[in-house]
């Protein structure tokens, strides 16, 4: 509905409703537009001056009665423009004031959820560490691994994996993912969470429905993860 998007261009349900009957009314005088609004005059002049500041409105005086009529839209699009602009330049101010963090804790959920932390792997541009990968996860998310295959590649992003001993069942398929792998000895107790190391990331990823991921983003935490992650590749077999 054409009032609900103008709505969502912050234009108020007042001014939205005298735009349009504008719009449908075609250059007209108050007098129609407040019998088709049913507003009180106040309010049908208040909105058609917010209309006419915005520059989507113009009033021309004939005989000294005024004339309202829809102007060009396209101020519509440069407001925004403006707004990002002004949000951009918030956003760097409050940057440049936030107090670093030695740590920050991200839970994270479903699809989206998913994609958002392939995203920030991508965006560090460094080796992936997986641990106690099963390669089993839902059949909706395999759509991901091209897009993160050709990321990757893109940014030479090595990606190394500790799989669990049954995931060897799935070792061909896994290899078109991953670009080394090794699998943790058979009586290596099994989980339900696979570990990701990147960067300053560790993301502790329980593939549920829908899956959830807890990350914490601290560089000394993932460190001592890839530290582990050593250990664990030295005492894993390729078989």
């Amino acid at each position: 509905m054409l009032k609900e998007k103008l709505q969502q261009l912050n234009f108020t349900p007042n001014q939205a409703d005298v735009y349009l009957a504008l719009l449908e009314l075609g250059e007209s005088k108050v007098g129609p537009l407040i019998k088709k609004t049913n507003f009180h005059r106040n309010i049908v002049y208040r909105a058609l001056d917010d209309l006419i500041a915005q520059k989507l409105v113009s009033r021309i005086t004939r005989r000294g009665v005024f004339y309202y009529s829809i102007l060009n839209p396209d101020p519509l699009i440069q407001n925004l423009k403006s707004q990002e602009e002004i949000a951009k330049d918030v956003i760097k101010e409050i940057k440049s004031q936030k107090k670093p963090s030695p740590s920050e804790m991200i839970i994270l959920s479903g699809e989206q959820g998913m994609l958002d932390i392939y995203e920030m792997i991508i965006q560090q541009g460094e080796d992936v560490y997986l641990i106690g990968a099963t390669f089993t996860f839902p059949t909706q998310y395999k759509s991901f691994i091209p897009l993160l295959k050709k990321a990757k590649t893109k940014k030479k992003i090595v990606h190394y994996a500790v799989a669990q001993p049954q995931a060897r069942e799935h070792k061909a398929e896994t290899l078109k993912t991953v670009d080394h792998l090794r699998f943790l000895p058979k009586n290596f107790p099994a989980s339900p969470m696979v570990l990701w190391i990147s960067g300053n990331i560790v993301g502790h990823i329980m593939w549920e429905t829908p899956p959830v991921a807890f990350l914490i983003k601290n560089k000394k935490i993932a460190d001592n993860y890839r530290e582990y992650f050593q250990l664990l590749w030295k005492m894993s077999s390729e078989k």
